[in-house]
């Protein structure tokens, strides 16, 4: 159980239910503008952009065909990275166009849900990297059944979360999201996803309750009634050994319907800041098949003066090397992230995203004079 220690008063659970129910009811009905089936990625600034490129380009070596939207906000992406992206059967859409409120962060993440052209949605958080073509998610049964598709976390949530009596839910023993990939369908879970777009909006409470935006989409259908299908297959971990320090997990396993390896989450350590000849995934760690301890801690060693976070698995815990199961798969992914970085558009790119941040005016298109 991850624990908890927020606290509100009776009077604001009340104001907070009553907040959620009010909006749900003036919830319009589904436009019915949407069509197709998509992956869904939000990808600006370096960062992200760098994760987003292997992910994409991955994908397409998978021989995966779906259409790709791309949100970012403002200026986190120039004319060319969006032109570079095209040539992969990616969209980019700017979050301004479609509103007048400032989109950072994970609010994103269920804006460009309920945004996209998409009528069904794969979202893949950038640094998520498939290690198969992900389409035959959308044919599944379970999927078609449940129309909504999560993949669990490492706890659950804490009783004494306000959560709870906000939402009027009482599975406590359920398990949390981990929300770096959904499997929606928009038509059938519209008022979920816009409850889920208000507690997001109101993140001021739900992030300090939820760890962020991941449990937003749980709570959503559990306030609404609504069933949703979890992976079963507990999340593992994948990542090196430090002497000195043990087990250094950098990224999340997730599972298909059946237990076989479908997601990497470089969730903690990204591709932009590693080495073109940095083998993180040695290890892959899973909880055994029944066991009953689990437990997962996060951490920090010192690199210099900075802090490098990790988590950790505690329990019955098995180990196979990385390579046996998933090949050359970081291999792969090593060879993109050196071939990002001998591209031209890319090295431009960096010197755009460095303006933005640090040369005053330059967003606006002030470019100042040769008298400064």
């Amino acid at each position: 159980m991850r624990k908890y220690n927020f606290r509100l008063s009776g009077r604001r659970i009340r104001q907070l239910r009553r907040q959620w129910q009010t909006y749900v009811k003036a919830i319009p009905t589904y436009p019915g503008s949407f069509s197709g089936k998509g992956i869904v990625m939000c990808a600006g600034g370096v960062t992200y952009f760098t994760c987003a490129w292997i992910c994409i380009s991955m994908l397409r070596k998978s021989g995966c065909t779906l259409p790709i939207e791309v949100w970012y906000s403002g200026m986190e992406l120039n004319d060319e990275v969006i032109e570079s992206l095209k040539e992969l059967n990616v969209e980019c859409r700017n979050c301004k166009d479609y509103s007048e409120l400032n989109i950072n962060g994970f609010i994103m993440k269920p804006f460009a849900i309920l945004n996209s052209s998409f009528r069904e949605v794969l979202l893949l958080d950038a640094d998520n990297n498939c290690v198969t073509d992900p389409t035959f998610l959308f044919n599944s049964e379970e999927y078609r059944e449940s129309n909504a598709v999560f993949w669990p976390d490492f706890g659950t949530t804490d009783r004494k979360s306000p959560i709870w009596k906000i939402t009027g839910s009482d599975d406590y023993e359920s398990i949390e999201q981990e929300s770096g990939q959904i499997l929606i369908n928009k038509e059938r879970c519209w008022k979920e996803l816009n409850l889920c777009w208000h507690f997001n909006l109101q993140y001021q409470d739900y992030y300090k309750m939820l760890w962020g935006d991941k449990d937003t989409f749980r709570f959503s259908w559990m306030a609404m009634g609504t069933s949703y299908y979890m992976i079963p297959t507990p999340v593992g971990l994948c990542g090196f050994n430090k002497p000195g320090t043990g087990f250094v997990g950098v990224s999340m396993v997730q599972h298909d319907f059946i237990g076989n390896i479908l997601f990497l989450h470089r969730s903690l350590f990204k591709w932009d800041v590693t080495r073109n000849d940095e083998y993180m995934h040695i290890e892959i760690r899973r909880f055994q098949a029944g066991t009953k301890k689990r437990e997962s801690r996060f951490n920090s060693f010192a690199i210099g003066k900075s802090q490098c976070k990790y988590i950790d698995m505690v329990g019955q815990v098995e180990t196979v090397p990385f390579r046996e199961l998933m090949g050359d798969h970081e291999l792969q992914c090593l060879n993109e992230l050196k071939e990002l970085r001998e591209t031209g558009f890319y090295n431009r790119f960096l010197q755009h995203a460095y303006f933005v941040y640090f040369r005053p005016g330059y967003a606006d298109g002030f470019c100042g004079s040769g008298d400064l």
